[in-house]
C-alpha cells in the first residue's frame, strides 16, 4: 500500500524559497462603494530565484565537455587546474586572478564559454582582473545581456552593470515607455558612471505600454547631473527613436556631456529632416553638424549591420565614435583613449533599428557629429608657436638689457612730455609791440 507522505517544507526540502517582490512600487488607493472604506492596493509577484539573482544567471544548461581518453594518457596538471577553476568560478573574485597570467587566464575562459558556462558575474570578474585592450578588452570578449521582461526595480539592474573603478563600460538599450519604467528610473540611469552608449528606443506600440517617460525635464536633470561631475562623464553616443517629445531643445544641454561625439535621432515626430529650418540654427550654435538623410543612413548602416553573433550593433557606435572622441575640446573630457572591455545590455523591449538596412533612405533619420574639435595637429602646431613666440621674446630682451643692471631695458618708442620750443622774445616784449601798432 502507497504511503501518503505530507509534501515537506522548504527548510527540510531544501528547495529556494520563492522571493515575494512588488512590481508597483506605489500603492493604489482605491474606495470600496459597499462598505464605504479607503483602502491601498499593492500587486505582488512571486519571483523565481533564477529571476533574482539574474547577474548569476547562465547562458544555457552547461554543457558536459569531457574529452575522450586518448593515447597521450591524462590530463596535464595546467588543463585539471584550468577546468578545476572554470568550474567554480562563481565563488572567485578579481582578486583571486591577480596572479593568474592572461594566457592561462584566457584558457579558463574559452573552457567558460565552450560549457555555456558564462555569466555577467564571470564576466565582470575577468573585466576587472584583465581591463587591458591586450586581454580582456579586445572586442572578442564583448558580453551581452539581454533582460526582456524585467521584473526587479531598475535600479537593481543598473547597480549590477556599473562599475565605479571603470573596468569596463556599459552599452544600455531601454524604452522610456515601458509600462515598468517610471521617470524616476529613466533619471536613475545616471547612477551608470561607466555608461559609454545609451539607445532610448520606445517598445512597439502595445495596450501595456505608454507615452515616453523621456522629455526636457529628464534632459536637464541629466545635464545639471553632469554639470556637477556625478554622471555621464564617458557617454559617448546618444540615440533617441520614436520620442515623440525630443524637439530642437536637446541642444540646450548636450553641452554639459563632456565626452559626447554623436546625436542619432530616428522617427521623432518634431525633429526630422523635412523641418531643418526649425532646428538646424540652434543645433549649428551648439556645434553640431546635422547629415542629410541620404548620408545618415549610408553611415549608419554599417554599424547596424556590424552586429556579431550574440551581440547587438550597439557596441559599434562606440568603435565608430574612437577617433572623433580623440579631437574633442570639451575641458571636461576625460583622458580615456584605452580600449575596455565593453557591455551590452538591453532591459525591456525596445525596437531595433532594422529599418536603417531594411528600407529605403528617408527623411526620418538624423545623424549629428560634435564639430567643435581640433585635430591633434593644429593642438601640436599651436603649442610649438606658442614657445617658439615666447623664447624669441626672452632673447630680445637679453640682448637689450644694459650690461651691469638688474633693471629691464627701455622700451622703444617711448614718448616724451611737450617741450616748448624757445622764440627768443619774452612775454613783455610781445605786449609791447601789440602796444605800438
Amino acid at each position: 500500500m502507497k504511503s501518503k507522505a505530507t509534501r515537506k517544507p522548504y527548510y527540510l526540502s531544501g528547495r529556494p524559497r520563492p522571493v515575494v517582490s512588488a512590481t508597483n512600487l506605489g500603492a493604489e488607493h482605491k474606495y470600496d462603494p459597499d462598505s464605504g472604506q479607503v483602502f491601498s492596493e499593492v500587486e505582488i509577484r512571486f519571483n523565481s530565484k533564477r529571476h533574482v539573482d539574474w547577474v548569476k544567471a547562465r547562458r544555457g544548461p552547461i554543457v558536459s565537455n569531457r574529452k575522450s581518453r586518448h593515447d597521450k594518457g591524462a590530463r596535464s596538471l595546467a588543463e585539471m587546474a584550468i577546468i578545476t577553476v572554470a568550474r567554480h568560478i562563481e565563488d572567485l573574485t578579481p582578486d583571486h586572478l591577480a596572479s593568474v597570467p592572461w594566457p592561462m587566464a584566457m584558457r579558463i575562459w574559452q573552457q567558460l564559454v565552450s560549457r555555456r558556462a558564462e555569466s555577467l558575474y564571470t564576466w565582470r570578474t575577468f573585466a576587472t582582473a584583465y581591463p587591458s585592450s591586450e586581454e580582456f578588452g579586445q572586442p572578442e570578449y564583448r558580453f551581452r545581456v539581454d533582460l526582456p521582461t524585467p521584473v526587479l526595480p531598475y535600479v537593481e539592474y543598473f547597480a549590477g552593470i556599473t562599475s565605479n573603478d571603470l573596468s569596463w563600460l556599459t552599452c544600455l538599450r531601454t524604452s522610456p515607455n515601458s509600462k515598468q519604467m517610471g521617470t524616476a528610473d529613466l533619471v536613475a540611469i545616471h547612477k551608470i558612471t561607466n555608461l559609454a552608449v545609451l539607445d532610448l528606443s520606445d517598445g512597439p506600440i502595445t495596450i501595456d505600454n505608454r507615452s515616453s517617460t523621456f522629455d526636457e525635464r529628464v534632459m536637464r536633470s541629466w545635464a545639471e547631473l553632469a554639470v556637477a561631475g556625478q554622471a555621464f562623464r564617458h557617454l559617448r553616443v546618444i540615440l533617441f527613436g520614436w520620442q515623440e517629445f525630443l524637439s530642437d531643445w536637446i541642444f540646450k544641454y548636450v553641452h554639459a556631456f563632456p565626452s559626447l561625439c554623436y546625436i542619432i535621432v530616428t522617427d521623432c515626430p518634431k525633429m526630422h529632416q523635412r523641418n531643418r529650418r526649425d532646428w538646424e540654427p540652434l543645433s549649428a550654435a551648439a556645434g553640431w553638424e546635422a547629415r542629410r538623410a541620404k548620408r545618415s543612413v549610408k553611415d549608419l548602416r554599417p554599424i547596424i549591420e556590424s552586429a556579431k553573433p550574440g551581440l547587438g550593433y550597439i557596441s559599434g557606435f562606440y568603435d565608430e565614435s574612437m577617433e572623433l572622441f580623440k579631437d574633442l575640446t570639451h575641458s571636461g573630457r576625460p583622458d580615456l583613449v584605452e580600449r575596455l572591455p565593453l557591455l551590452e545590455v538591453e532591459v525591456g523591449a525596445p525596437r531595433v533599428w532594422r529599418h536603417i538596412v531594411d528600407e529605403f533612405a528617408s527623411t526620418r533619420t538624423i545623424f549629428f557629429e560634435n564639430i567643435a574639435r581640433q585635430t591633434r595637429d593644429e593642438e601640436r602646431s599651436m603649442a610649438v608657436q606658442a614657445s617658439n613666440r615666447e623664447q624669441t621674446k626672452r632673447a630680445r630682451n637679453q640682448d637689450l638689457a644694459p650690461q651691469g643692471t638688474a633693471s629691464p631695458p627701455p622700451k622703444r618708442n617711448t614718448r616724451t612730455g611737450h617741450v616748448p620750443r624757445p622764440s627768443g622774445k619774452s612775454v613783455s616784449d610781445l605786449l609791447g609791440e601789440f602796444q605800438t601798432l
